[in-house]
């Protein structure tokens, strides 16, 4: 095989690996959110009763180990009590003078957890 040959291959394998973030758990994130802001990472939690789609754009929160957070998605809502894994980059904003923000995930897939 061709240094090409390879290099075309390992390009076509990477594209089609899916992505994959850092396992972590819901309580990591709320915790300490700047340690994770902009990260890719994958998280198991519970669909709480907060499901919201509207033309294949959704919100949900999921909670695990007595903490929440809320997902912004595609497709449709999970439903309430749906247990779920996500893969998905942190969205945090430093805290001002009148409000701290809460960190969300910006969902890149999802699935059934196992």
């Amino acid at each position: 095989m061709s240094r090409t040959s390879r290099a075309v291959f390992l390009a076509v394998l990477l594209a089609a690996t899916p992505a994959i973030g850092l396992a972590v758990t819901v309580a990591d994130i709320v915790d300490a959110p700047e340690t994770y802001a902009g990260q890719r990472v994958t998280v198991v939690g519970t669909v709480t009763d907060q499901t919201i789609g509207y033309r294949g754009e959704t919100v949900y929160t999921i909670g695990a180990d007595d903490r929440r957070i809320t997902v912004f998605g595609f497709g449709p809502a999970p439903a309430a009590g749906d247990r779920v894994e996500v893969t998905a980059k942190v969205g945090w904003k430093a805290p001002d003078e009148e409000f701290t923000w809460p960190p969300v995930l910006v969902e890149s897939t999802r699935r059934p957890a196992p």
